[in-house]
């Protein structure tokens, strides 16, 4: 990957930082960059990064993928409970810490980094990879945080598939159907989705920023556990990652889908989960901040590993 295009992203983040810190924009705007993201540009982002011709070898690679990924969840949820064992974690801090060591940051950062190191392909991958992201975040990661409250609060069946069905997901569905199908849009519908979903990759980017900007630094600083989980999160996961599946065979893609996408900082809505089961979104936030700042240093890093 060019080293001016990672630069480039991490500039996008403190444009929104200085935005932020120079009041051009209030806190309330977060809110709506999320939903603008989260409900319109990432799904055609993701839709119109799905069409291209229909392949087996793609077909038989997808497949490898979605098991991949399944088996990365399992194992990375695995050892957030012998972290928290080990460490004897209690409360709400071992609920964010699980959370944290699962969930990484894979739309708002990791799609735009698979975009610029694989393009069209790289997102169509990334975007089936991370079907299991769609449904364990708001499932598994209920459960892990809302389990500390005594009446150990249950979405209703509903509350679950408004958040697993979200539009992401139809977008997957949609542009597999259409990848399967050999389906092709007219180029005047293209044309616009792709300009719409383009704003994606500035929109997150900065919405980092923006998210950064509220948490004072000093704050970081007094809680080494912190940086303990940062480090597993930033460093350790995404090495163990590449050690395993280059050790059995994988390459190209099947291998840095995975790693890169395992090498994420904390997921962007760690704290608004948190926030949700009234756990401690505050410690959430912070590992928000220390995560993604350090990932600019740890990102490259997995980067040059992997080739």
């Amino acid at each position: 990957m060019d080293p001016n295009k990672i630069i480039s992203l991490f500039l996008l983040i403190m444009i929104g930082y200085m935005a932020k810190k120079a009041r051009f924009v209030s806190s309330d705007i977060k809110g709506h960059i999320s939903n603008l993201v989260l409900n319109i540009t990432l799904p055609l982002y993701i839709f119109t990064a799905m069409q291209f011709e229909f392949s087996t070898d793609v077909l038989k690679e997808t497949g490898t993928l979605v098991l991949v990924s399944f088996l990365f969840y399992a194992g990375v949820t695995l050892l957030s409970y012998l972290y928290a064992k080990v460490f004897k974690l209690k409360d709400t801090k071992k609920d964010v810490f699980q959370y944290v060591i699962i969930f990484s940051n894979v739309g708002y950062m990791g799609y735009p980094i698979m975009f610029e190191l694989a393009g069209e392909k790289g997102m169509f991958y990334a975007a089936i990879y991370n079907l299991s992201f769609n449904v364990l975040t708001w499932t598994l990661g209920v459960y892990i945080m809302s389990r500390h409250k005594n009446s150990l609060e249950k979405q209703t069946l509903g509350e679950k598939l408004v958040h697993v069905l979200n539009p992401s997901l139809f977008a997957v569905i949609l542009g597999f159907t259409c990848f399967v199908l050999s389906i092709r849009i007219p180029e005047l519908f293209m044309g616009t989705f792709k300009s719409i979903g383009q704003t994606t990759t500035p929109l997150s980017m900065m919405f980092i920023g923006i998210i950064l900007a509220e948490i004072k630094a000093k704050d970081m600083v007094s809680d080494i556990s912190i940086f303990i989980v940062a480090g597993i999160r930033l460093l350790a996961i995404p090495m163990l990652v590449f050690l395993i599946l280059k050790g059995i065979g994988l390459e190209g893609l099947l291998l840095t889908i995975p790693v890169v996408l395992s090498a994420m900082p904390a997921a962007a809505n760690t704290a608004v989960v948190a926030s949700r089961y009234e756990n401690d979104y505050q410690l959430a936030s912070k590992l928000i901040f220390v995560t993604t700042l350090l990932s600019i240093g740890t990102i490259p890093i997995i980067l040059k590993i992997i080739g």
